[in-house]
């Protein structure tokens, strides 16, 4: 029977029919999935960075930033990349390569508040459109005459001098 390799993510034993592999490392077919995303969100960060920041790579300070704020506030690189974001196009801040990526710091929570009220917005747009419009129609009788009009209603053209 041949050896069963260990989920690096959960230590599951994985048979080889189980078994995914990402970086030379495997894993089961969850913590794959959470490894692969993570790795995704993690190379457009660095994306969105150069590319905001003008600069071909991160600095050695921007990486120390971000991996401390993934491991001490367990912030996800893609709400790290859509702070920055929110940061930039929302709030009109300038990124500079002097503080590194430091507004993530203050301004995380705020973002995904942001972005919280957004998708509930389109939510409640998306059920908006799914109700149907009834029209009715009202009828408004005149009422001719002086015989019919409401004797507790007062006539403004009287009280203005008017005809």
């Amino acid at each position: 029977m041949p050896r069963l390799a260990s989920c690096k993510g959960c230590g599951k034993k994985l048979h080889p029919h189980e078994k995914f592999t990402h970086s030379s490392k495997s894993y089961c077919d969850v913590c794959y999935k959470k490894v692969t995303r993570d790795s995704n969100e993690y190379k457009q960060l660095v994306e969105f960075i150069c590319d905001n920041y003008k600069i071909e790579k991160p600095t050695g300070l921007m990486f120390k930033q971000i991996k401390d704020m993934k491991i001490e506030n367990g912030y996800s690189y893609g709400g790290m990349t859509y702070t920055l974001w929110y940061c930039k196009e929302i709030l009109m801040k300038q990124l500079n390569v002097k503080y590194g990526v430091t507004l993530i710091k203050f301004y995380y929570d705020e973002a995904k508040n942001y972005y919280n009220e957004q998708e509930r917005l389109i939510k409640q747009l998306n059920e908006l459109e799914d109700i149907e419009l009834k029209t009715k129609v009202i009828k408004i009788n005149k009422q001719t005459g002086n015989s019919t009009t409401n004797k507790s209603l007062i006539n403004l053209n009287d009280l203005l001098g008017g005809n």
